[in-house]
């Protein structure tokens, strides 16, 4: 038996033969907490499968009982008129249930019940959250026995006490079904009071029988693969406790994706990360790029990912909106965005500023053609019909890719532009300046963590916990690894590789970290730093302002 309540410590991990139980009963005037009193507490404590003691008090409730509840119960006025009132009995109560957990056929009627009444007394609420038997019931005996009340499980189990609607009778009844159901529970894999608590908080029943899969996967940090027929990998996740996370598909998720994927699993896989959460972050990102699982939604997004792209050696170079980036083309690459959408809000903000053509035609040195409607309001330079030439057109893409390393001007100027139209009272076009800002800021802020990142060459850092992790070009050194998959990465990011990194750069942001060695210096350019972080400072506020209050 534990000294103290253990619903609030060592929750998961605690075997259920050592966690103390109360089982609870109560009988009451009627089914209103606030409004309807208790007349009758009774109450099994249990450790085990061993009863410990019980508990059996009447309770004047102070009101006249209704007749259909005396006729129920057999508890009339006369029964309960020298009974002591609530005040008295619930104290002697609590120290019986002290430190236990509390257990309750649909626990939530007496659970409630007794702390309405403790709170209109001033005593703390009972800790919670309880264990019901009816839904416990769901999870481990259905379908065999679909009707859930507690006499037809008394039935079932062949309960030495029958309930008969009385405190603690039905009490006795209920801690027999319980321990029963912890029998075949633990066959099911619940095991420790984590376990139950999942087992009672699950809804759906389809599929739960498949949760012996999960009894051989280890409580460590890791990553897991649900596989379907022909050991085809459906899902691929990533989890500080492994076999926790798994059971917890089975305890009953709503979504319909999720009952899917169940009903194709064949076997679960468990791969524990000795480098802990990054090293799980990393290991889920490239198998599921290597296998992408058809339920995983980053299984093929990766192929969405895009880039802007600017050729030097064209003529007259203008952005585009590329979906591969190659290292050795000698062209300037920003991203990878998320999607062309993201890459273009981005393109949008850098024209804002810098008159680059836009037109999509191929143009050489002599190429002319009409001009666009842009020319005529002075937003392109128009090379097309002659008006600026190649070396001045040159010096404006020298000014872009200037601005690209130190992004102050840029981004004040476009800043300075959504300001002018927020005064004007131009709200709309304001917030489309603000969104391609946000963008950009956002890419660049990025580049310049890969830049160093990708640039380190061989990268040691010691965590706060004392681990030491090695980079290699960005990429996570694991033991084992050798394929090219999980080789350096190249500047500019492939977009196959851009949720790895991504979650390379995630971590190291949360987590602070000391460099032991490197070949390269991590450093960033002084010169937009300031500005870029208070601008997505500034973005990040304005969204959560905006969410809805919980």
């Amino acid at each position: 038996m534990l000294p103290t309540p253990v619903q609030t410590t060592l929750e998961e991990g605690v075997p259920l033969g050592e966690v103390a139980f109360v089982v609870v009963d109560l009988e009451t005037t009627g089914g209103s907490p606030t409004d309807s009193r208790i007349t009758e507490i009774g109450a099994v404590r249990v450790a085990g499968g061993e009863r410990l003691g019980t508990f059996q008090a009447l309770v004047d409730p102070e009101e006249p009982i209704p007749p259909f509840i005396a006729h129920l119960t057999g508890i009339d006025d006369v029964l309960v008129r020298e009974a002591p009132p609530i005040e008295s009995v619930l104290p002697t109560f609590l120290e019986f249930a002290r430190g236990a957990v509390f257990v309750a056929h649909n626990a939530r009627f007496d659970f409630t019940f007794l702390n309405v009444n403790l709170r209109r007394l001033d005593y703390d609420p009972l800790d919670g959250p309880p264990v019901c038997t009816a839904k416990l019931a769901r999870r481990v005996v259905w379908p065999d026995v679909p009707n859930v009340r507690l006499a037809t499980l008394a039935s079932y189990f062949r309960t030495r006490t029958k309930p008969v609607h009385r405190a603690l009778e039905d009490a006795m009844a209920c801690a027999e079904v319980f321990d029963g159901l912890l029998d075949l529970g633990g066959r099911l894999g619940i095991l420790t009071l984590g376990d139950l608590r999942e087992a009672v908080r699950a809804r759906g029943r389809p599929n739960f029988g498949k949760i012996r899969m999960a009894d051989d996967l280890p409580r460590t940090a890791g990553v897991y693969r649900f596989l379907g027929r022909d050991d085809r990998v459906l899902y691929v996740g990533k989890a500080r406790d492994l076999r926790a996370r798994v059971k917890s598909y089975f305890y009953g998720d709503e979504r319909k994706q999720v009952q899917h994927l169940l009903g194709e699993v064949k076997r679960v896989e468990g791969e524990p990360t000795p480098g802990g959460e990054l090293e799980a972050l990393v290991l889920e990102s490239r198998l599921i790029r290597r296998h992408e699982p058809r339920y995983n939604r980053r299984g093929k997004t990766w192929r969405r990912f895009a880039y802007l792209k600017l050729d030097p050696t064209e003529a007259f170079p203008r952005l585009k909106v590329v979906h591969r980036a190659a290292a050795s083309d000698d062209c300037t690459y920003l991203g990878p965005f998320t999607g062309s959408g993201s890459a273009r809000l981005a393109k949008e903000a850098i024209e804002e500023i810098v008159p680059l053509r836009r037109c999509t035609r191929s143009m050489g040195a002599r190429t002319r053609f009409a001009p666009c409607a842009l020319a005529d309001i002075g937003r392109c330079p128009a090379p097309c019909d002659g008006r600026v030439g190649r070396e001045r057109y040159g010096e404006l893409v020298r000014d872009l890719l200037s601005s690209l390393e130190s992004p102050d001007g840029l981004l004040g100027a476009l800043e300075a532009r959504m300001g002018a139209l927020a005064e004007a009272e131009r709200f709309e076009e304001a917030a489309s300046v603000r969104d391609r800002l946000t963008a950009l800021a956002a890419a660049l802020h990025r580049s310049r963590q890969d830049r160093w990142l990708l640039g380190a060459g061989s990268l040691e850092v010691l965590t706060a916990d004392g681990a030491r992790i090695a980079f290699r070009g960005g990429a996570l050194a694991r033991t084992g690894d050798a394929d090219e998959a999980s080789g350096p990465i190249t500047s500019p990011c492939p977009r196959e590789r851009a949720d790895e990194l991504s979650a390379v750069r995630s971590w190291l942001a949360k987590h602070p970290v000391r460099v032991l060695a490197c070949d390269v210096p991590p450093a960033e350019p002084v010169d937009g730093g300031a500005r870029i972080a208070r601008i997505l400072r500034a973005i990040r506020a304005a969204q959560r302002e905006r969410e809805p209050r919980r």
